[in-house]
């Protein structure tokens, strides 16, 4: 893993969090392992189970359109 942005991790309930956010690998990474680590580190250091991981190249990275609110 490269990077991280737009991370978000929130309670839904008691007992019940979540997370969604960006990782950012290298363009010759093994996507699908590094979102079954991800996931894996989520579940087993911080008992996260709900999350929604989207996986960027650093090429994806550089053209995503960046808004400030």
């Amino acid at each position: 893993m490269v990077d991280t942005h737009d991370l978000h991790v929130w309670t839904i309930t008691s007992g019940i969090d979540a997370m969604s956010g960006h990782l950012v690998v290298a363009d010759d990474a093994d996507q699908q392992a590094v979102l079954v680590a991800a996931r894996t580190v989520l579940h087993e250091d911080f008992g996260i189970d709900h999350t929604t991981i989207q996986i960027e190249t650093a090429a994806t990275r550089s053209t995503e359109v960046r808004t400030r609110v």
